[in-house]
């Protein structure tokens, strides 16, 4: 054995479904995919992706935000 040597996992078919909600409200199909994929990688089988919204944008840009959440946080 090396000492980067590993043991080949089975590789696991893991079935998405499409839920019409998050495509109708405009999300792509493939974004949905992607998101499930991330979240099926960090938490593992057990994880379930229940909802997928999106984010309600403010007037401020995300720099901005950070600028005043910052600037205004309590001592």
């Amino acid at each position: 054995m090396g000492l980067f040597s590993r043991k080949k996992k089975k590789e696991e078919v893991v079935e998405v479904r499409e839920e019409t909600s998050a495509v109708s409200s405009g999300i792509p199909g493939e974004v949905i995919a992607a998101i499930s994929a991330a979240v099926y990688c960090m938490f593992g089988e057990g994880a379930k992706v229940m909802s997928v919204r999106r984010q309600q944008r403010s007037g401020r840009s995300a720099w901005s935000m950070a600028g005043l959440l910052e600037n205004t946080r309590p001592f």
